[in-house]
């Protein structure tokens, strides 16, 4: 197996389902196994990945990007406090029409925004 190959293993293998961590949180994981692993070598792959459909950018407004494993139609939680992402498990998935506003439809993405119980926990 080539280096490039290996270094795309060693990052994929690094996710697992709920698992939605920062390029930076990645990296560090990653250099636990690998001290010299690459900065620039993550955000190309990560790029890469997101491109080619198999991991999924998660943007929250005011935060960080967060990926994930693209596993299809999935909704999250977000805790607007500390940032936690969690997915939510849903009976299905929401249709979307196929046509909306003259536009044509390929995803759709939802997210619900509140306070994880450990941060409300921390306010009382």
């Amino acid at each position: 197996m080539d280096r490039n190959t290996e270094t795309k293993s060693m990052i994929l293998k690094a996710f697992k389902k709920g698992y939605t961590p920062t390029a930076e949180e990645l990296l560090q994981k990653l250099r636990e196994a690998e001290p010299n692993f690459s900065r620039a070598t993550l955000y190309r792959n990560l790029a890469s990945f997101c491109e080619n459909g198999k991991l999924k950018k998660v943007s929250v407004v005011g935060k960080t990007d967060r990926y994930e494993l693209n596993t299809g139609c999935n909704y999250h939680l977000v805790c607007e406090v500390c940032g936690k992402i969690e997915d939510l498990e849903m009976a299905g998935a929401i249709k979307t029409p196929a046509r909306l506003m003259d536009y044509e439809v390929h995803s759709h993405e939802l997210m619900f925004y509140g306070v994880c119980p450990k941060c409300q926990k921390k306010r009382k």
